[in-house]
């Protein structure tokens, strides 16, 4: 383990939270100090565990710098075999949600690995305004003239105020108490744990959002919640540029809408302008997929005899 790198300190996090064993382990192959991939995973009573409100598994790569892309492509493919070494002979249900710059799943799949398919919005940082839909920024003026201001926040109470409304009101947890954000505060400190509070004129929480830094120069949206009787001011919108702004002065490249694979959510996400980008869960074949398999291939020959 990488003593108090960000992805170790979300590895303590997910610990105490959880109660569950965690392995942040380092993919290296003999001899080769210059490329290797970290990768954090999670275990319960000794089987494969995929924590709540972990968006991505962490796999980072880090490649030597290079500028001829089989070079890169060649020490990917290296460490993603001694990843997949280790998922073989991991006990469980073995799927892994791999972010969304591991676009090169097909070690995986020469190994016998099932993939699914996901979708989520990117947006490249430092972001104009100009890109959003007309509805988007008619928003973002009604919250400003309405005397709705977004910072930084450092109280959980307020953050997790908006979440609480937001739970009630779509009928969900978010599996996240007052206390977690705190303990996750004080974990990962400011520069990899952010959170965002939109308040009204009178000085009330109305909106919130935390994000987290677990690879430099990328952020993921994290959790999210708006009190109800502020939505349709503008407030989200709001809050959501003004965390771009301040993620991009500090340096942050990119924002992960985390996820875009509900169709309602989806569209509020699309309408910022961002990037369409897959992501990849891979997945060790168990049992139920051979049985599957077997189903498939039995329904396509006996329409195969029906034509």
């Amino acid at each position: 383990m990488i003593e108090q790198t960000a992805l170790a300190k979300w590895a303590e996090f997910n610990r105490l939270k959880w109660k569950c064993d965690v392995d942040l382990l380092r993919f290296q192959p003999p001899k080769c100090g210059d490329f290797y991939s970290e990768c954090l995973l999670f275990s319960r009573y000794g089987k494969f565990y995929f924590p709540p409100q972990n968006p991505y598994h962490s796999v980072i790569f880090h490649a030597t710098p290079s500028t001829k892309p089989f070079r890169t492509n060649k020490q990917w493919h290296e460490v993603a075999e001694l990843m997949i070494e280790h998922l073989v002979k991991l006990r469980g249900a073995v799927t892994i949600t791999l972010p969304p710059d591991i676009t090169d799943i097909r070690p995986f799949t020469w190994r016998g690995f099932q993939v699914d398919i996901r979708y989520t919005y990117i947006l490249n940082l430092p972001y104009s305004v100009s890109l959003a839909s007309k509805a988007i920024r008619n928003k973002i003026k009604k919250a400003n003239a309405r005397g709705y201001s977004s910072r930084r926040a450092e109280n959980m109470k307020h953050v997790y105020e908006c979440l609480l409304e937001t739970e009630r009101r779509q009928g969900f947890s978010h599996q996240i108490t007052a206390a977690d954000l705190e303990l996750a505060q004080s974990i990962l400190g400011e520069d990899s744990f952010r959170c965002y509070v939109c308040y009204s004129e009178s000085g009330e929480p109305v909106s919130a959002n935390v994000t987290l830094l677990l690879n430099p120069g990328r952020a993921i949206g994290w959790v999210a919640g708006t009190k109800a009787d502020h939505l349709s001011n503008g407030v989200v919108q709001q809050l959501q540029l003004f965390e771009f702004e301040d993620l991009a002065s500090q340096g942050v490249k990119q924002f992960d809408f985390s996820g875009a694979n509900i169709a309602s959510v989806a569209e509020s996400k699309a309408d910022w302008g961002g990037d369409l980008t897959p992501y990849y869960l891979v997945r060790k074949p168990g049992f139920k997929d051979i049985l599957r398999s077997g189903r498939d291939w039995l329904q396509f020959r006996r329409g195969a005899f029906r034509t």
